[in-house]
């Protein structure tokens, strides 16, 4: 095999990464390829090289992923490319229907439908693969700047996802050493060829990491001036600038590595397998504080077994999770772990346990202060406590769950959640019947949507359900609990058939406790449009009436707000009818 002439950037890039032999060599076995799209806007023209530039960037990305799962510990490890030649990309080519000004920032829905019409016209269900979409989203002006276009996002579990990037003539992993003028991005101004690149590799390289399941995360302090910033942080704006000798460049933490090496991406024992059944219980978590170190303590019982426990640090006070650093435990043979965190600044946090299992992690959280200097253990304590309760919900433990319910309210007969919860269990024992909205008596002044029948129910993720998340959990949105609601993942419809007779709805809204996406909510009536809400985030809680006089077909819809689905638990709250 002939290799091709590598620059002395190339040459560095993977002399450091250790795999020069391997720059053409063979794909991983036994795991799915990644899909690399090109889609590019009616009024544009995809560039000819893109098969080779792109391949080089691409097996850069693959080769940063090997070392990373190498470096901590998780074996050689990476996702799978397709080729047409041993320098030549495989790439699926989709013809916009749409000139470039058509696909803003926020558009990844128009995009990803195009591209699953195109690709399911091959036979490709993108909802089963891993995809990549590189979109000609860069247009440069006369003045020498550019402005970019189109989706720049990512999202996925342990069997499938998408993620979406810009390309552009000037995107070449050879560039990354360059200390040459030439680039132009919107967050720096004019930059160097190298600048310019770290930033669309490394933002090609971020958000497959979202594609491949990792949510954000961030280097603890101690790791910073030796390893650099993680990946999944801010990690794609310092990628390869280690090569210019402009800083420790970035990294994939052991949170990133041990999640990656749970996933049909990575790990070829789990490539064949569907998601599993999982039979998970929590029978031991204590959380507890001294000399500066927050230690939690725990024991799983899970089968599949447990890969390991993950906790994800997350300062409120600043308005993201990039800032989320993370600590790992790998459970004993008898599901115990031990998890001492550290670097805690003095703000309000939340605590994010991940256990994770192949092909997915169940996530559980607890919010805490440590704005004192000394972390409220009985906030976290007590945020621990419903994970045990969820467990029986889901369970259908009615009866255990009943006699934990009236312990608690012994124990905290302040605490006005325990009683509304075991009332609560009693309707869940026996629901009410469901109801035709339009078949009301008119005496009958109002009605709950929680329990009326709908003619079309669709939710984003797992199944529809109604004054429960299944086997998730009570609803509760800024810690208050409700018992009447309808569960409403994103993207999600219900169509109620009312019969024009209710002049008002009237409804909260918000996303799951625990769940860090952002919905829209939307109201319609005979196909327009009675309210939209605006995004709403973790621990809001809403409140809206909406006019439906004379409304026959209602429907009640949840949208992404333009950053993928992930963590999108919307809730229609206390839906009621009101004449």
């Amino acid at each position: 095999m002939k290799l091709p002439i590598l620059s002395r950037a190339l040459v560095l890039t993977f002399l450091i990464s250790g795999c020069l032999g391997s720059l053409w060599g063979e794909e991983p076995k036994g795991v799915p390829p990644l899909k690399v799209v090109y889609f590019t806007p009616k009024d544009r023209e995809a560039p000819a090289d893109r098969q080779e530039r792109l391949g080089r960037v691409m097996k850069n990305i693959q080769e940063f992923y090997r070392k990373g799962m190498e470096d901590r510990g998780c074996g050689s490890l990476t996702f799978a490319l397709e080729w047409d030649a041993p320098d030549k990309l495989k790439i699926y080519d989709v013809q916009g229907k749409d000139n470039l000004s058509g696909y803003p920032k926020g558009t990844e829905g128009k995009v990803y439908g195009e591209v699953r019409q195109a690709l399911a016209a091959e036979g490709i269900d993108i909802e089963k693969e891993y995809v990549l979409v590189l979109g000609a989203f860069v247009e440069w002006k006369e003045d020498k700047t550019a402005v970019e276009y189109g989706p720049y996002s990512g999202g996925g579990n342990g069997f499938s996802g998408r993620a979406s990037a810009c390309d552009d003539h000037l995107i070449d992993s050879e560039l990354l050493g360059s200390k040459d003028s030439g680039g132009f991005h919107y967050m720096v101004g004019p930059c160097s060829l190298g600048k310019y690149n770290t930033l669309y590799v490394g933002g090609i390289a971020h958000e497959l990491g979202h594609c491949f399941s990792l949510p954000h995360d961030c280097e603890l302090d101690s790791q910073r001036s030796t390893l650099g910033y993680s990946l999944m942080g801010i990690g794609n704006h310092h990628y390869g600038e280690d090569l210019r000798g402009e800083g420790p460049g970035a990294f994939l933490t052991e949170s990133s590595a041990i999640r990656l090496s749970a996933t049909r991406a990575f790990n070829p024992d789990f490539a064949k397998q569907f998601r599993p059944n999982v039979n998970y219980s929590i029978t031991k978590l204590k959380a507890a504080y001294k000399d500066g170190v927050l230690t939690v303590d725990g024991r799983i019982s899970s089968d599949p077994p447990l890969v390991g426990i993950v906790a994800y640090n997350d300062n409120m006070k600043i308005n993201s999770d990039y800032d989320a650093k993370t600590w790992v435990s790998k459970p004993d043979e008898d599901g115990n772990f031990h998890l001492e965190i550290t670097e805690i600044a003095r703000a309000p946090y939340q605590l994010r346990l991940a256990s994770i299992l192949p092909g997915g992690a169940i996530v559980f959280n607890a919010d805490y202060s440590n704005e004192s200097g000394i972390p409220n253990l009985s906030a976290i304590n007590s945020g621990f406590e419903m994970i045990p309760i969820n467990d029986l919900l889901g369970s259908k433990k009615y009866d255990e769950l009943e006699a934990v319910l009236k312990e608690y309210i012994e124990t905290e007969p302040q605490n006005k959640r325990w009683p509304r919860m075991l009332k609560h269990v009693a309707t869940l024992k026996s629901p009410p019947p469901f109801y035709e909205p339009a078949e009301v008596n008119d005496d009958q002044k109002s009605a709950d949507l929680t329990w009326a029948k709908t003619t079309h129910e669709k939710v984003g993720y797992y199944e529809p359900s109604r004054a429960i998340l299944r086997e998730y959990g009570f609803m509760q949105v800024g810690k208050t609990f409700f018992a009447s609601g309808i569960y409403a993942h994103a993207y999600s419809n219900y169509t109620f058939q009312l019969g024009r007779k209710w002049k008002e709805l009237e409804f909260s809204y918000g996303l799951q406790d625990g769940k860090p996406g952002s919905v829209v909510f939307v109201v319609l009536g005979d196909g327009k449009e009675l309210f939209r809400s605006k995004t709403v985030k973790a621990s809001e809680l809403w409140k809206m009436k909406v006019d439906i006089s004379g409304v026959d077909k209602l429907q009640l819809i949840t949208e992404d707000a333009g950053d993928d689905s992930a963590n999108d638990w919307g809730l229609w709250l206390e839906p009621t009818l009101l004449r």
